[in-house]
């Protein structure tokens, strides 16, 4: 089973024309199933933030967990300019651009073609606002998905909480590898561990939950695994090696296009990766940058998706990419 998940910005409507509407938080979720002949099948999950750009962190922590993007242009303003730019310091290099102008505003097409290629999204393809063309366009990109067959796993948790009779069980997404039921989990910022009891995906029991699935894992924990602080933006993996824990850190700032602010000491900036959403404060600017964490990030070794950095009062909001040292 494959798995694509999308980042989409735009209306529900459109969404629900692509996949059906599953879950709804501040983050919306459509899934589509694909049955093949041998009785398999591949999944279409969308995630659409809410109240987009108001409430900026849902969009930006959606990022880090998305290998595809689609975007309905109903008028080209700031959020439009935020919205690829964001995208392209992702890493999300193909994508849907699908013209569906408001009520009332009138949308150049070849106006919108510039910016997303200036913005480093050439990759992307426009195309009509049809659900049907638009999921029989995201089932080929699902069809040429291969498997990857990698050792250990790494999962960005979205959200935990204890369940009577089954224990702890943590929710997230497998960013790398492959989880198997009763491996063995460790938690970063906790010296315990646990052994995975059960899986499941798409509510299903599972043996095995891939690299993109949306697994919920119950948890029986031994030693000094924290359960008390393990919630969204925690790290669960295989082995301590695979990921990094930082209290301060050192990047360069890879600039996101159209940005024009540079950062100076004692800025306020979020680090945003594996649905980590967490501040610290600029304590030296250079060609290298330093800065201290008010809580622990953590930086996983194996992430395909950069790790992004932003600052909620600038314009954009997006700074560009860590390249941590």
């Amino acid at each position: 089973m494959s798995v694509l998940n999308i980042l989409f910005v735009g209306s529900d409507d459109v969404a629900r024309s692509i996949a059906k509407k599953s879950d709804s938080r501040d983050v919306d979720n459509y899934v589509y199933k694909d049955l093949k002949e041998d009785g398999t099948f591949s999944t279409i999950s969308i995630l659409r933030p809410n109240n987009y750009p108001e409430k900026p962190k849902p969009f930006f922590t959606s990022l880090t967990v998305s290998d595809f993007g689609i975007i309905e242009v109903s008028k080209v303003d700031a959020a439009f300019g935020e919205v690829i730019v964001s995208m392209a310091c992702a890493g999300i290099n193909n994508g849907l651009i699908i013209i569906n102008p408001s009520e009332g505003e009138w949308v150049d097409d070849s106006q919108v073609k510039t910016l997303v290629e200036q913005a480093g999204l050439s990759d992307w393809k426009f195309i009509e606002n049809d659900g049907v063309t638009v999921r029989e366009k995201l089932i080929g990109v699902l069809n040429q998905i291969e498997a990857k067959d990698e050792n250990g796993f790494v999962v960005a948790v979205d959200q935990a909480f204890t369940v009577k009779g089954v224990g702890l069980v943590a929710v997230g997404h497998v960013q790398s590898g492959r989880v198997n039921k009763h491996d063995d989990v460790v938690f970063a910022g906790s010296d315990g561990s646990a052994i995975a009891r059960s899986l499941q995906v798409m509510d299903l029991d599972v043996e095995v939950a891939n690299v993109g699935d949306r697994v919920g894992l119950a948890l029986r924990t031994t030693g000094d695994f924290r359960e008390d602080i393990l919630g969204k933006g925690s790290i669960l993996a295989d082995s301590k090696e695979r990921f990094d824990v930082q209290s301060k850190s050192q990047f360069e700032l890879a600039k996101a296009a159209f940005q024009k602010n540079d950062l100076s000491v004692g800025d306020v900036v979020h680090f945003c990766s594996d649905l980590q959403f967490n501040v610290g404060r600029i304590s030296n600017v250079d060609k290298i940058i330093d800065i201290e964490w008010d809580l622990p990030i953590v930086l996983n070794k194996t992430s395909q998706r950069n790790p992004l950095i932003v600052q909620l009062e600038a314009k954009p909001r997006i700074m560009g990419f860590g390249k941590f040292k």
